[in-house]
């Protein structure tokens, strides 16, 4: 579902063309690929859905440091997005 306006549940733009991004990449190449987004734009949960979208078996997140690490961590285990 789309967010049409703030304050509304759903995806945003850029969250949406990065999940379009990512299934149209992995429809025609096996190779792994590489999103990169901008500070505040929801790539968290681009990552909790990514999954889902891909069919995955098991993922393997790789933080920077543990602030972001429990946050992903959060956000995977309770799929609120």
């Amino acid at each position: 579902m789309k967010a049409d306006e703030p304050g509304r549940p759903g995806l945003r733009d850029a969250q949406l063309g990065a999940l379009w991004a990512l299934g149209s990449h992995f429809t025609i190449r096996k190779e792994p690929a590489l999103v990169v987004m901008p500070t505040g734009s929801g790539k968290t949960a681009v990552l909790t859905l990514a999954p889902f979208l891909l069919r995955a078996e098991r993922i393997l997140v790789i933080t920077s440091n543990r602030l972001v690490r429990h946050q992903i961590q959060d956000e995977l285990r309770t799929l609120k997005t």
